[in-house]
């Protein structure tokens, strides 16, 4: 390409400089040239990686928090990125994430179907195209979405235009141009005047092609600059159609000088090309000649740059998308050491945990065990002492037996003679004269209710009963409501050693009577009910 260049230049200006003189120019501009696009395409570049990076990073904090309309945002930031770099698969890719992630039908999901239809337009694929572009239509019509249903509709009349089907262009481009006309939209005019024109122009109706381009120009003041250059471009490309070629030279040098503004190096080209055409027309082979060498050169030259620019842009990509996938890759390790630290920290946790519960288990076993000890040590004392004051009691059981037994000797001596001497009293009396046997019969009888009489045997009957129940006239004493008599005492006595009425009757030398009437008064002075029995009462305290 720049050899080419060289030698145009070289037959261009030999006859004005020398060729030392020539060949430093041509070192300089190839330098400079060089130089300045060196630079321009370094700034370029980076100006790329960093606004890749930064959605890249801003799409991944979105799905770090899970923020779907956020991811939906970027990743259509993304497409666009990627689509106006010219590398369409990852721009159809990322619509389709987005369109994947937004469920709802609206005016985003208008937006994204017909990009994806536009772009797979540009591709030639025009049945792909058809699907999505259809699918936006009717989204459009169900939401009432004018604007995005006339996008639709020229978007459907270019690939109709494509197919060479013109008169489905034409009534699409039709729809579309009603609908933005009523929306009053320049922007919109402008496109579909221009995409109308575009019909005639391959129909070969010019004079329609140019009405139309001047409707577009008329419109273009508010779209972006590359765009109203097409459309100037094509109105000096209709003009040189109909044989107006100074008519259209005007129009494509207005373009070329708008193209090298923007630096817009396709519009270049192409300006190039229709300015040679237009002088061949003309009749000025030499000029057409040199637009022509100048297309040439800039198209090759621009393939070439383009082709770098594409392998270095995909290079970028390529370095960014591999920093993403170390960097998930580090994400990752970190997470799975996380995991491990996790299963680490739990298993340590765990054996602490089973440690201290196994001496838990250990001391509350140790504890239980003493306490089961001294439970036993306990019980043992118990049956000691139980033991103890069973032998206590069985001894003054055996103190209180030989005691009665010795009190009942002596008891039976005394009786025995008392009643020796009652019989020897009546003996010597019975030959007496009746008035001295009466005396003595009544003197004897005087003793004898004297010995019956006397407490001493009661006294030492009492301890005997203490004794045997040392508490028992304590707890009587706290459970009266009134004093109790001796002879009261005494008949609770007998009733603690269980003896029946009978049997209290004659130790009493009373009746059984007497012994009801003393039971019933006895019953008043205790906290019985009419149910209670006084004889289990007695016996319970």
């Amino acid at each position: 390409m720049i050899t080419h260049k060289i030698t145009f230049f070289f037959h261009e200006f030999k006859n004005y400089f020398s060729s030392k003189t020539l060949a430093l120019v041509l070192c300089l501009l190839f330098n400079t040239v060089l130089l300045n696009a060196q630079e321009k395409r370094y700034s370029s570049l980076k100006k790329i990686d960093s606004i890749f990076t930064e959605l890249k990073n801003k799409l991944n904090k979105a799905k770090s928090i899970d923020n779907s309309t956020e991811i939906v945002q970027y990743h259509i930031q993304l497409a666009n990125f990627y689509e106006h770099l010219g590398i369409e698969n990852e721009a159809i890719k990322n619509y389709h994430s987005a369109l994947e992630l937004h469920t709802q039908t609206d005016t985003t999901s208008v937006y994204i179907s017909n990009k994806i239809g536009a772009i797979h337009l540009s591709l030639k694929q025009y049945k792909n195209a058809l699907q999505y572009l259809n699918k936006s239509l009717n989204i459009t019509e169900q939401i009432n979405f004018e604007k995005g249903k006339a996008t639709s509709y020229a978007l459907l009349g270019s690939v109709a235009e494509k197919e060479s089907d013109y008169a489905l262009a034409l009534q699409n481009q039709e729809k579309s141009l009603a609908i933005f006309e009523k929306l009053s939209d320049s922007t919109g005019l402008a496109f579909t005047y221009e995409n109308i024109g575009s019909i005639y122009e391959d129909l070969g109706q010019f004079d329609s092609a140019l009405n139309y381009f001047l409707k577009a120009n008329k419109y273009a003041i508010h779209i972006p600059s590359n765009n109203r250059i097409n459309i100037i471009n094509n109105l000096g490309d209709a003009y040189r159609k109909m044989g107006k070629a100074k008519e259209a030279l005007p129009y494509t040098q207005l373009a070329l000088q708008m193209a090298k503004t923007e630096e817009n190096t396709h519009q270049i080209e192409a300006a190039f090309k229709d300015l040679a055409l237009n002088y061949a027309d003309i009749g000025d082979h030499k000029t057409a000649f040199n637009y022509m060498i100048k297309y040439k050169d800039l198209n090759a030259k621009e393939s070439e740059y383009k082709s770098a620019e594409l392998v270095s842009i995909l290079q970028i990509l390529y370095e960014v998308e591999e920093r993403e996938a170390e960097l998930k890759l580090l994400n990752k390790q970190h997470e799975l050491n996380q995991v491990r630290q996790r299963i680490i920290l739990l298993s340590s946790t765990f054996l602490i945990l089973m440690l201290i519960g196994w001496l838990l288990y250990f001391r509350k076993r140790k504890k239980q065990q003493s306490k089961i000890q001294d439970y036993k040590n306990r019980l043992l004392q118990s049956d000691l002492e139980k033991k103890t004051n069973e032998e206590a009691a069985l001894q003054r059981e055996v103190d209180f037996k030989i005691s009665a037994l010795t009190n009942y000797s002596l008891h039976l001596s005394h009786k025995n003679k008392m009643m020796s001497d009652i019989s020897r009293t009546l003996i010597n009396i019975k030959d007496r004269h009746a008035t001295l046997i009466k005396s003595k019969l009544e003197l004897l009888i005087k003793e004898i209710d004297l010995d019956l009489s006397q407490e001493q045997e009661w006294t030492e009957f009492i301890g005997f009963f203490e004794q045997i129940h040392p508490n028992f006239f304590q707890t009587l004493k706290q459970a009266v409501t009134k004093e109790l008599s001796p002879s009261e005492l005494r008949l609770c006595m007998l009733l603690r050693l269980n003896l029946t009425s009978k049997e209290i009757a004659s130790i009493l030398r009373i009746t059984s009577n007497s012994v009801r009437i003393a039971r019933y008064r006895l019953r008043k002075k205790l906290p019985l009910n009419p149910k209670d029995d006084l004889q289990i009462f007695i016996l319970n305290l």
